[in-house]
């Protein structure tokens, strides 16, 4: 399968770039496996209301949940190999909904 994204498997690592980086500048640096040039970084910034400890921690869970998307978007691909042998309401909007979400991560209109 071809991709245009960086492949997979991912990683999100706050001591990446050393652990001054993430105490002074709250960044979580999503990178592939192995390491190579980072996909993203997550900043941690101040503001509804959260304290720097809530803040760090949702950048953190935010850094993880990026770091999954080759994950699941092969998940998803897999899954849709296989069709529901049922399709009530539910199963119909479940693979729809994994149908928009492959189309969402690809930029194509159908997965």
């Amino acid at each position: 399968m071809t991709h245009t994204h960086t492949p997979g498997p991912w990683n999100a690592d706050k001591n990446f770039m050393g652990p001054d980086t993430y105490g002074d500048g709250n960044s979580i640096p999503v990178f592939p496996r192995g390491g190579g040039v980072a996909i993203c970084d997550v900043v941690a910034v101040t503001g509804e209301g959260l304290s720097m400890p809530d803040v760090q921690a949702r950048a953190e869970a935010n850094a993880r949940l990026i770091s999954a998307a080759p994950d699941l978007l092969e998940a998803l691909q897999m899954l849709l190999q296989q069709e529901p042998r049922e399709a009530d309401s539910y199963d119909r909007a479940m693979w729809e909904n994994a149908r928009a979400a492959i189309a969402k991560a690809t930029g194509r209109g159908e997965a």
